[in-house]
């Protein structure tokens, strides 16, 4: 079988019950969003591997887990109704964030996206998954409403984990400053 169908050459393509949809549908632009934010994670995990001189084995085994939520996440929408523990799922990100607060410090100020480049590329999936929670909150779909739980703690995980990555290369956070 080839990759390529051609069955979505005119702007559509096909759900798993046989259902055409616009390929502009606000599910289909929900699911490319969710590819988008899977995209971002792996490119994080793929550099967090090449890291050597700090250990970043639990966050990466994290992210995978992510990529994977991600990805059964799209597929609850489109292709079929896959499991998706969402409050055991939360819990373990409410776990992980409490973990990394208690090694960082205080937040005293607001702080801009940046420091170490990977801290400044987690902070782009905190912002993808954001807008991928935005979308899901305007659709119909009662099984996606139900995982934006999940992908509103997403972006506080990541926030926190942007965080504990220039903790950990000791990098200070930028800082926002009103200039007058």
């Amino acid at each position: 079988m080839s990759l390529y169908t051609r069955t979505g050459d005119n702007g559509e393509t096909s759900l798993a019950n046989g259902d055409r949809v616009s390929k502009n549908s606000s599910l289909i632009r929900f699911v490319g969003l969710l590819d988008e934010l899977n995209a971002h994670l792996g490119l994080c995990v793929s550099q967090l591997k090449n890291i050597s001189e700090i250990n970043f084995e639990s966050e990466i085994k994290s992210l995978e887990k992510i990529q994977n939520n991600l990805f059964v996440i799209g597929s609850i929408s489109v292709l079929a109704n896959l499991e998706f523990e969402v409050t055991k799922e939360v819990q373990k990100l409410e776990n992980l964030i409490d973990e990394y607060e208690k090694t960082l410090p205080k937040l005293t100020n607001f702080i801009l996206p940046g420091g170490h480049l990977i801290s400044a590329q987690i902070h782009l999936l905190r912002s993808c998954s954001r807008r991928v929670e935005i979308l899901a909150h305007s659709l119909e779909d009662k099984e996606i409403k139900l995982i934006t739980r999940y992908l509103n703690r997403l972006s506080d995980y990541f926030f926190v984990l942007a965080r504990f990555i220039n903790f950990k290369f000791e990098i200070s956070e930028p800082i926002w400053k009103i200039e007058r």
